[in-house]
């Protein structure tokens, strides 16, 4: 089960058992107990017995034909269960239709491709229509699970990778066994705070693991999450080296200032693009520490959605992996305040242009 970013503290509390209901009907019969101390037998708190005392009052007739309010712990077990059933949402029904009906056609479309996530798309609809009734993010996937919504979680191909967060750093436990260039150590500390425009990370999407098979170029931008692609025949350094010095002229060398990589073979040559672009250095991380360039890694999961694993890449139009690019460019991030890369570029186009 994954985990999720809810600031909501973790309930500590159980519900009553019926062994705890029956002891509880057993000292009210008696007579002698008060609230707090039933509470105190049963390591519950005397707000708990309460309720379940007001649960489970039942009507009873004495011999005399007498009405009185007795506890019966299985009216109270009873009650309770009908309760638990009754808990959820009743009726879906009292949300947007418009945005019940847009909900399918953004996250599972049947021509082109997803921008939308499920929080993405609640907040876009909220901030599009402010005056129809559009449900949370969380009464969404709700509603996903409960099947209610033609929306299933195989839709969502992120929702079903999902594993859990970690939650403690990790130390880079690899050794560089070649020494390709700088080492990400010697990378200035500001480039973590995603402040400064102009610190990129590379990597390699592969298809089939076989000869001459073509591989995919990958650059983002640290701060804005901008994504370039490229596909090129062959990983070999010098192909992987010019592929990368491409694509870095072609958007423009004044928004580099740097570029990390991990150690491959395939980044060997790497380095000699500070010679061309001398206001660009090139960091190479840790060996086995993804991490340590893990917003491109999230990038590539983002563009398997549209190139699974294992399937070859020479079919692989260039009109295609631009059309791609674009979608993961424009979806908006929540970690950017609903802002796609795209707008964030721009913004700091701008600012080059002014400076």
């Amino acid at each position: 089960m994954t985990k999720n970013n809810c600031i909501t503290e973790k309930r500590t509390f159980k519900q009553l058992t019926d062994i705890q209901r029956g002891m509880l009907e057993q000292m009210v019969k008696s007579g002698t107990y008060k609230q707090a101390e039933m509470a105190r037998e049963l390591g519950v708190s005397q707000p708990t017995v309460s309720r379940e005392l007001k649960r489970g009052r039942t009507r009873q007739l004495d011999y005399k034909r007498n009405y009185y309010e007795q506890y019966i712990a299985a009216s109270g077990a009873r009650v309770y269960k009908e309760n638990r059933e009754n808990s959820h949402a009743r009726d879906h029904n009292k949300y947007s239709a418009a945005f019940l009906a847009a909900l399918p056609e953004n996250l599972a479309p049947k021509k082109g491709l997803r921008i939308h996530s499920v929080d993405t798309f609640v907040h876009s609809y909220r901030k599009l229509h402010p005056d129809e009734r559009v449900p949370c993010t969380k009464t969404v996937y709700a509603l996903i699970n409960a099947a209610v919504l033609p929306i299933r979680n195989i839709d969502l191909p992120m929702k079903t990778r999902m594993r859990p967060r970690k939650t403690t750093v990790s130390e880079p436990k690899g050794h560089n066994a070649k020494h390709l260039g700088r080492s990400i150590e010697e990378r200035s500390p500001e480039v973590l705070s995603r402040e400064e425009f102009g610190h990129w990370e590379v990597d390699l999407v592969l298809g089939k693991k076989t000869k001459n098979e073509p591989v995919i170029i990958t650059m983002v931008e640290r701060k804005t999450r901008y994504c370039l692609t490229k596909k090129v025949w062959g990983k070999g350094a010098a192909l992987v080296q010019k592929g990368v010095l491409d694509l870095m002229k072609k958007q423009g060398l004044e928004q580099f200032k740097s570029l990390t990589t991990d150690n491959g073979s395939e980044f060997s040559s790497l380095s000699l693009i500070e010679s061309i672009a001398e206001d660009v250095q090139v960091f190479f991380t840790h060996a086995y520490a993804s991490w340590e360039k893990g917003t491109n890694e999230r990038h590539n999961r983002m563009l398997r959605e549209f190139i699974p694993k294992g399937v070859t890449l020479r079919p692989l139009s260039y009109s295609y992996l631009l059309e791609v690019t674009d979608t993961i460019n424009h979806r908006p991030r929540k970690i950017m305040g609903y802002t796609t890369p795209a707008e964030r570029l721009q913004e700091e186009l701008a600012d080059l242009q002014a400076a």
